[in-house]
């Protein structure tokens, strides 16, 4: 049949599946393969591609066959009608469940892909697509591979979690709720290491399972992250610790890119768009609004490190250069006034 399933020494450069249960892989892929001439002819259809667990190579008795059905706008809409020829959703065929989508490709070329569905789609393997239109879509949206840096982002949402929220709930001594929210931090700084990784971010099923085989993460990962997981007897104690736990797997991260990506940059990861913006605009003293939006949003001039600096009417920026050199820690949030102080003491 028409698919090249991930072999194993393919795996070795990106995530994949490796668990211990039986493998049924072959035996989908057979009862697949019956149906596939069926689905062919039927009219409209412009392509057909593997998706989920057997695009990565497993499945065991509780995986499903899921293939997605591209059509043509009008056979589209058409089957939204209610005409479709054959069963869509969650489907028994020939005794196996399978899961069909159908989209229509006008509109998946067009629309703005979120990470997960690219992920599933850097694993998807292309069934039918005789006027290679399928290959064209999956060589667009997957052009542009994650960069490290991207991940600035998920970091400053983890450490918001586990430090920023973490913190107020130790205080605060309520450590149901801070479990809670150490829990998504957690979340947050996985999906960090897949960035980190130059990879997709998997859909939550499978994003401890496939941070296993990812080329890097921290020494010790299994361990560290059953600390970061663990809720102990869910003392104070207990919320403390795991906090620790989790603080050590996004310093771990946080050196990472910096070493791979900027070994010059002095501060973490989450403040170096707010580090970069600030030193455009100390280099150049008075920016033009269009030169600001090239590089971010007027709404970024709402907060500090810059509220604080600048003035802003309807043609510029300008830096107000007493203000960014008397600012004290007094006067700004501490991981703020650290970007500032930073391009303050490279000026000397």
């Amino acid at each position: 049949m028409e698919i090249d399933l991930l072999k194993k020494e393919e795996c070795i450069n990106r995530p994949y599946v490796k668990l211990n249960s039986k493998n049924i892989v072959s035996d989908l892929l057979k009862a697949l393969d019956e149906n596939i001439p069926k689905f062919k002819a039927i009219d409209g259809i412009l392509g057909i591609t593997l998706n989920g667990g057997l695009s990565r190579a497993y499945a065991d008795h509780l995986s499903e066959i899921d293939i997605v059905i591209y059509l043509n706008k009008n056979y589209y809409e058409e089957w939204q009608k209610g005409n479709s020829p054959i069963p869509l959703g969650i489907v028994k065929l020939n005794g196996y469940l399978y899961d069909i989508k159908v989209v229509a490709w006008e509109s998946e070329k067009e629309r703005s892909w979120d990470s997960v569905a690219l992920w599933d789609l850097s694993y998807s393997k292309i069934l039918f697509d005789p006027k290679g239109q399928i290959l064209e879509l999956m060589k667009d949206k997957l052009s542009n591979t994650p960069k490290a840096l991207d991940a600035e982002g998920l970091m400053f949402s983890a450490w918001w979690y586990y430090k920023l929220a973490g913190d107020i709930w130790i205080n605060r001594g309520d450590p149901l709720q801070g479990h809670f929210i150490l829990s998504k931090a957690i979340a947050s700084l996985i999906e960090a290491l897949f960035i980190a990784n130059n990879e997709y971010i998997p859909h939550e099923k499978w994003l401890i399972h496939m941070s296993r085989t990812l080329n890097w993460k921290p020494k010790h990962w299994e361990e560290k992250l059953s600390k970061a997981m663990s809720t102990g007897d869910f003392s104070i104690q207990s919320l403390i610790e795991r906090q620790g736990a989790i603080e050590r797997i996004w310093k771990d991260i946080d050196l990472y890119i910096i070493n791979k990506e900027c070994p010059e940059f002095k501060l973490s990861i989450m403040q170096k768009y707010f580090y970069d913006l600030l030193k455009f605009l100390v280099k150049k003293e008075v920016v033009t609004l269009q030169e600001w939006k090239t590089k971010a949003g007027l709404d970024m001039l709402n907060g500090d490190p810059f509220y604080s600096i600048v003035t802003v009417d309807s043609e510029k920026i300008t830096l107000d250069k007493e203000k960014f050199l008397s600012m004290s820690q007094e006067d700004m949030y501490y991981w703020q006034y650290e970007v500032l102080e930073s391009i303050r003491d490279q000026k000397g």
